[in-house]
């Protein structure tokens, strides 16, 4: 019982603490991320895919409303415009859980997983901002001087924190 009530704190603390810690390394390293390439580390995501893939399709940490609650707030926080992340982040939750039903959760998979989320972040991300006239570069220009860093260095962060954040999910799962 103890363990359980554990295990569903963990989830909502590593989601605060990566939209914490998402904005602190965007401040810190601003000048190294935000230069003619700029990159951003979506560690909301990174935890939010973490997490389906890790629980098992566990419907206790109501992880949709959680993406929705979060996605309001990361939209009113670093955005300014409320809409575009507080949907696409549930929508990134139903992608994983979906293609979890036909996969099996490994390294190899996870990584694909994880960059086709990236992926409709980025693109739907800039489709929204373009709607919501929040970003004035062309297409091609965030193709080839946003996309590819920003895919990169999400795919590097997954990678490297992968086993660590599974071991801690394993140590909390009951």
């Amino acid at each position: 019982m103890f363990k359980k009530s554990k295990y569903q704190l963990l989830f909502p603390i590593g989601l605060l603490l990566s939209f914490i810690l998402e904005g602190s390394i965007m401040h810190i390293f601003s000048y190294q991320l935000a230069g003619k390439f700029p990159m951003v580390p979506y560690l909301v995501v990174l935890w939010l895919v973490y997490t389906v893939l890790f629980t098992h399709q566990d419907d206790n940490l109501h992880i949709y409303w959680w993406s929705f609650g979060i996605g309001a707030l990361y939209d009113s926080y670093y955005i300014g415009v409320i809409g575009i992340f507080m949907f696409i982040f549930p929508l990134v939750v139903y992608i994983t859980r979906l293609i979890l039903k036909y996969v099996d959760e490994n390294i190899v998979s996870s990584t694909m997983i994880y960059l086709i989320d990236i992926i409709i972040v980025l693109v739907l991300g800039y489709a929204g901002g373009r709607m919501g006239h929040l970003v004035y570069f062309s297409g091609i220009h965030f193709m080839a001087f946003a996309f590819v860093p920003t895919l990169l260095l999400n795919l590097i962060i997954f990678l490297v924190l992968y086993y660590p954040v599974n071991l801690l999910f394993d140590h909390y799962r009951q």
